[in-house]
């Protein structure tokens, strides 16, 4: 049977009457059909079915607004975020000073008596003493035969404890021949040339240092000196600084109970980080007023 506009409309107000009576929210709505009165009809349509779906609209919209916003982070924030995992990258590089030094042959038990007489001594200010102990282990025909770089890296402290730079130079050299990734040798030799005002020398030998091994603190920190001091590239300083810091705090973290040392030069690092942030920009400041 076919139906005309009319009974339609009849037969809507019927069923929407009917529902509204019942409270059954469970009813099917009328099927779609084309038309413009069919339109009206559907845009006029308040059945209890239409309202449970605008209040689990309401409820979906609670729910979605109940969950927490995620937390914004500050630029700095975001910073030490990435200089952690950058850390963490460092020190899963690979060590090739550790490694290529495995390579030497180990010192027999006199030549170990004599290089730890030898440490002692120096660290003593007994610069006379520490020389003749290491000197006999250069000299003995086994060290002769199989050199350690260990060795020379200590007598060149000596030399520069003595002030005989030019001696020390030729040791850390020395160290250098035998393992290049020496990067005990590197930090040294960039010690001298940096007091030398040879800085592209002593840049030039911090960053073979640090590519021997990427994790290492120390280097990243005299480069940061170099940088900050002598050649007065502060943005470049305070990069290595930070970087230098991010590997003590995580130095710090990986322990229980960190050496007060070590936590003497992480507040040392962290004054030095401020005091450049505002030297820089003082700097930004005039040249921005010309």
């Amino acid at each position: 049977m076919i139906l005309n506009s009319r009974k339609l409309r009849i037969l809507a107000l019927v069923v929407a009457f009917s529902v509204s009576l019942s409270g059954c929210s469970s009813m099917p709505s009328l099927p779609n059909i084309s038309g413009a009165d069919t339109k009206t009809t559907q845009s006029t349509d308040n059945t209890p079915n239409n309202a449970a779906q605008s209040a689990q609209t309401v409820v979906n919209a609670d729910s979605v607004a109940a969950i927490p916003a995620p937390i914004e982070l500050t630029p700095e924030e975001l910073e030490q975020q990435a200089l952690a995992m950058k850390v963490r990258g460092l020190m899963g590089t690979l060590n090739a000073f550790k490694l290529n030094k495995q390579n030497q042959q180990k010192l027999n038990s006199s030549q170990l008596r004599d290089v730890q007489s030898g440490i002692n001594n120096l660290a003593n200010g007994k610069t006379d003493e520490a020389l003749l102990a290491v000197q006999r282990v250069i000299d003995d025909a086994y060290f002769i035969a199989t050199p350690n770089t260990a060795v020379w890296v200590l007598r060149g402290d000596i030399y520069r404890a003595k002030d005989q730079t030019e001696k020390a130079v030729g040791d850390y050299k020395a160290a250098l021949e035998l393992v290049g990734s020496n990067y005990h040798a590197h930090n040294r030799l960039a010690f001298i040339y940096r007091d030398a005002g040879e800085f592209d020398l002593a840049e030039a030998h911090y960053a073979q240092a640090i590519n021997a091994w990427p994790g290492n603190a120390d280097s990243y920190r005299n480069r940061g000196i170099l940088y900050d001091l002598y050649v007065g590239d502060k943005v470049a300083a305070l990069e290595d600084y930070k970087l230098y810091k991010a590997l003590l705090d995580f130095q710090v973290q990986s322990v229980a109970s960190p050496a007060k040392s070590l936590l003497k030069e992480q507040k040392l690092i962290s004054q030095w980080i401020l005091d450049l942030q505002r030297q820089i920009a003082i700097l930004q400041r005039e040249q921005a007023n010309g």
